[in-house]
C-alpha cells in the first residue's frame, strides 16, 4: 500500500478490528507470553486474532489510557461488545511478531504495575 504514514498506521488499526484468523505459531506465542502478565485471566480463543483478557478489578477503559502512555494501544472489551458490556476486558491482537509481541507484554505489565 502506498500512502502517507499517518492513513496506514489508521488503516491497520482498523484492520486489527476486523481481522479473524490468526496463524498457529502466533496463537503459540501468545499463550507462551500471556501468562507473564499478573493476574489477568484470558481463554485459549476457538478462533480469531485476539485474546479477551479480563482485569481483576479494573476498568479497561482506564488502563488502555495507561497502556497507550507506555507505548501500546489496545481495545478496551466495551469498545467491541454491541452490548456495551465487558469493561473489565480487553481485547489484545496478538499476530504480530514474536519480539514484538515480547515488548508488548513488558510494557503492558509495566502500565499494570502503575495502574494497581
Amino acid at each position: 500500500m502506498r500512502a502517507p504514514a499517518d492513513s496506514i498506521q489508521r488503516l491497520a488499526r482498523h484492520k486489527a478490528l476486523a481481522d479473524l484468523g490468526s496463524p498457529v505459531l502466533d496463537q503459540a506465542l501468545a499463550a507462551r507470553l500471556l501468562p507473564r502478565l499478573p493476574a489477568w485471566r484470558f481463554q485459549k480463543p476457538a478462533g480469531g486474532a485476539a485474546l479477551w483478557i479480563e482485569l481483576p478489578g479494573c476498568d479497561a477503559r482506564s488502563f488502555a489510557q495507561v497502556a497507550l502512555r507506555h507505548g501500546v494501544e489496545v481495545v478496551p472489551g466495551a469498545v467491541m461488545d454491541p452490548t456495551g458490556t465487558h469493561d473489565n476486558y480487553l481485547r489484545l491482537p496478538y499476530t504480530f511478531p514474536a519480539d514484538v509481541l515480547t515488548e508488548v507484554a513488558a510494557r503492558l505489565a509495566a502500565a499494570w504495575a502503575e495502574l494497581v
